[in-house]
């Protein structure tokens, strides 16, 4: 079988809908649950692997959310290793979650199509990825806020005693997911008063980097999808609106139902071809 053109493969949490990644040729595997362990999951993802390893592809871009989003890129690099008899892997770490995976699935899969090589195409992900972002304003009780960076420092008591809190208070946080890492932005009681702090940090971005592109990510509440998108319709700066996405089973779970997200990147990374600097060169 004579070798094709490479492979993409990717996970449930970059909340690209099934139909998209089937149209654009990207290969993925359905995580049950944020609690899922890469041990868990690295056996379909081995199989999807060796799938297409069979269909006569000999390398694979594997496009996974942050570790601390989801077991997903650990376990790519695990089933890369086991079946690297067979096809050779390049697992890409999106350092964000949700929408914000799903952009540097949607560039991987463009360069594919433009002919862009292997390499480049890996390489050119790998320099998007610290340009995309996701914040978030999760629900009350969901996991998402509790897996910010220095959490697990805090004892028990103090735990338990923030927790409290928050459910009796009613306050919920923005927060935000870049570079492997989640940093609590803010926190208030009223829903609106977030979405304003969302569009404010995004609008502090395209200060200092340019024109943005974003996706929003909906988990089935209309009002907090109103809510995000009210302050987003602005002159305060530029910005380009991809979509509206609903998050899968798995995401919901972790950030819970009725929270709202909105991925974003500079437009000049996210639009940069790779076709177009081949000719340059």
């Amino acid at each position: 079988m004579a070798e094709k053109d490479f492979a993409i493969v990717t996970d449930s949490s970059c909340d690209l809908p099934a139909s998209f990644l089937e149209r654009a040729g990207v290969a993925h595997v359905e995580l049950s649950s944020p609690g899922d362990s890469a041990d868990a999951v690295a056996p379909a993802l081995e199989r999807a692997y060796r799938d297409l390893a069979a269909r006569g592809y000999a390398r694979v871009v594997s496009v996974h959310s942050a570790p601390c989003f989801s077991p997903a890129l650990e376990a790519a690099r695990m089933a890369a290793a086991s079946c690297a008899d067979a096809i050779e892997v390049a697992p890409v770490d999106s350092g964000s979650g949700s929408a914000a995976t799903g952009m540097l699935v949607d560039r991987i899969a463009r360069h594919r199509y433009f002919d862009v090589p292997f390499e480049r195409a890996v390489a050119a992900v790998e320099a998007l990825a610290p340009h995309v972002r996701l914040l978030v304003v999760p629900t009350t009780s969901a996991r998402f806020g509790r897996r910010r960076a220095g959490r697990s420092r805090l004892g028990a008591l103090a735990r338990a005693t923030s927790s409290l809190r928050v459910r009796i208070s009613g306050e919920r946080g923005l927060y935000l997911l870049s570079r492997g890492e989640i940093t609590q932005l803010a926190r208030a009681t009223e829903l609106i008063d977030l979405t304003s702090r969302l569009a404010h940090a995004m609008s502090a971005v395209a200060a200092s980097e340019g024109p943005l592109v974003y996706a929003l990510v909906e988990t089935g509440d209309a009002r907090t999808l109103r809510a995000a998108e009210k302050p987003l319709d602005t002159n305060e700066f530029e910005s380009r609106c991809l979509g509206t996405v609903r998050a899968t089973p798995a995401v919901e779970t972790l950030i819970g139902t009725g929270a709202v997200a909105v991925a974003f990147a500079p437009a000049a990374a996210y639009d940069r071809d790779e076709k177009d600097d081949e000719k340059r060169r």
